[in-house]
């Protein structure tokens, strides 16, 4: 497959939101009507932190490489982290490899960035996710509770 990666743009919002909607109620999927909203896709997509993979047109998946303050005081040890954020892929392409592609190329550009690894947070009730990071040499480096749900602590530093 011929797929690009590229950087959102505002003309992308409404059919990034439609992506995130359309992943609520998954297995191990966190969000909510409230989580992702707009303004925090806006918000990415304005400081050129959130990415899409394309094939031809259409997006099949999305992820965003943000810093959160929030996760400084998690067991995490990489230097100079940014975190992986909002990655989604659309249902017909689930289980295509589409999660790992979007993953690579994110911590690609992170490190093109100069960031010096990628840390995350994934629902305990995620296996999808928790395979995904674990099949793409992240290790599990804590847990905590926060925003109302139980999360494992992922990371993956540079070389």
């Amino acid at each position: 497959m011929n797929y690009t990666f590229t950087a959102a743009t505002h003309n992308d919002l409404p059919t990034i939101m439609n992506i995130y909607r359309s992943l609520i109620g998954q297995p191990g999927c966190t969000w909510s009507l409230d989580y992702p909203n707009e303004e925090i896709i806006a918000a990415d997509i304005a400081e050129q932190a959130l990415y899409m993979l394309k094939d031809g047109d259409a997006i099949i998946a999305v992820a965003a490489i943000i810093v959160v303050e929030e996760f400084n005081h998690l067991p995490f040890t990489i230097k100079k982290p940014c975190d992986l954020a909002r990655i989604g892929v659309i249902q017909p392409m689930q289980g295509k490899g589409i999660g790992k592609l979007i993953l690579h190329k994110v911590m690609a550009e992170a490190k093109k960035k100069g960031y010096g690894g990628v840390r995350l947070l994934v629902s305990k009730t995620n296996p999808t996710a928790i395979s995904l990071y674990e099949n793409n040499e992240f290790t599990r480096c804590g847990e905590t509770f926060m925003f109302d749900i139980d999360w494992f602590c992922y990371q993956l530093a540079f070389d």
